[in-house]
C-alpha cells in the first residue's frame, strides 16, 4: 500500500492582521490595565495634575481678586512667570513617574524570561527586532502619555483665561513635547535594558530602581570629589528634568547642553545594547 506524504495546510498570509509590534504592545497594555497598580498610579497622577492646576490658577485668581478686575489685569499680574515656570509643568510627576516606570517596565522582559515565553514568540512571525521595539515602545510611550496632560491642560487653561498673555507660553507645547519624548525614551530604554538583566519581575523592578538610584549616587559622589558639574549627566533623573529646562531656555539648568546630550546618548546606547544582547533567540533558550 503506497504511503502518501501528509497534506500540509496552506501557509498563512503574513500581510493580514496587525503588525507584531502593535500586538505585543496591546498585550502589555492589557496586562497593565488588569493590574491594580496601574489604576492606583492613574488616580495618583490625576490628583497631582488637578492639584497643580488648582494651586496655580485658583491661587492667582484669589490673590488678584479677579471678580473685580478685568481679565487683562489678571494676565499681566501673572505674566512674570518665565522659563522656569514652563519647565516646572513637568517636575511634579518626575519622581512618581520613575517609580511607575520601574514597577511596570521592570517586568516587561523579565516576565517573559521567567515563563520562557520568548521561544514561543519567536516561533511565530515575530523577529527579535519586533519584540524589542514593542517593549521599548510600550515602556517609552507610557511616561509620554502620562506627561502629556501636564502640558496640554495648563496650556489650554492659559489660553482660555488670558489668551496669548497667559502664564503658559503659546509655544510651550512645541518646546516641552520634544523634551517629553527624549525623557520618555530615556526612561523606556533604561527600564527595558535593566529588565532584560533580571530573571523575575521583582528582580527587574530592583534592577531598574537600583540602576537609577545607583547612577544618581555615583554622580553625586563624583561631583563632590571632583567638583565637576558635568558628571551630573550620569544621573538619569537629572537628565530627564534637564531636557525641559534646556528647551525652554532656563538660565541655570540642572545639567548643561553638552553633558545632557552626551549623557542621554550614552544611557540610551548602553541600555538598548544590553536589551538587544539579552533578547537574542540564543538567550531565550535556557
Amino acid at each position: 500500500m503506497p504511503i502518501y506524504a501528509p497534506t500540509l495546510p496552506p501557509a498563512p498570509d503574513l500581510s493580514l492582521g496587525q503588525p507584531p509590534v502593535l500586538v505585543l504592545m496591546r498585550f502589555d497594555l492589557a496586562r497593565l490595565w488588569r493590574q491594580k497598580i496601574g489604576r492606583f498610579f492613574g488616580f495618583g497622577f490625576l490628583a497631582l495634575l488637578l492639584f497643580k492646576v488648582a494651586r496655580i490658577y485658583v491661587g492667582h485668581l484669589l490673590q488678584t481678586n479677579a471678580a473685580l478686575r478685568p481679565v487683562k489685569d489678571f494676565a499681566q499680574s501673572i505674566l512674570t512667570q518665565g522659563a522656569s515656570f514652563q519647565a516646572d509643568l513637568l517636575s511634579p510627576a518626575s519622581y512618581l513617574l520613575w517609580f511607575l516606570v520601574a514597577l511596570v517596565g521592570g517586568g516587561l522582559v523579565a516576565r517573559d524570561t521567567l515563563y520562557r515565553v520568548r521561544p514561543l514568540i519567536y516561533a511565530h512571525p515575530v523577529s527579535p527586532r519586533d519584540y524589542l521595539l514593542a517593549k521599548l515602545g510600550f515602556a517609552s510611550g507610557l511616561p509620554f502619555l502620562i506627561l502629556l496632560p501636564f502640558v496640554l491642560l495648563p496650556w489650554l487653561m492659559s489660553l482660555l483665561l488670558a489668551g496669548l498673555d497667559g502664564p503658559v507660553w503659546v509655544t510651550a507645547p512645541l518646546r516641552l513635547l520634544p523634551a517629553m519624548a527624549i525623557s520618555s525614551i530615556l526612561m523606556g530604554s533604561l527600564a527595558v535594558g535593566a529588565s532584560s538583566l533580571a530573571a523575575t519581575p521583582r528582580a527587574g523592578v530592583s534592577w531598574v530602581l537600583g540602576s537609577v538610584l545607583g547612577a544618581g549616587a555615583l554622580a553625586g559622589l563624583l561631583r563632590g570629589m571632583t567638583g565637576i558639574a558635568a558628571v551630573d549627566a550620569l544621573n538619569p533623573v537629572l537628565l530627564a528634568e534637564a531636557w525641559p529646562q534646556l528647551l525652554v531656555g532656563v538660565e541655570r539648568p540642572f545639567v548643561a547642553w553638552v553633558p545632557t546630550v552626551v549623557g542621554t546618548a550614552l544611557h540610551m546606547a548602553l541600555w538598548v545594547t544590553l536589551a538587544v544582547r539579552r533578547t537574542r533567540p540564543s538567550e531565550a533558550i535556557l
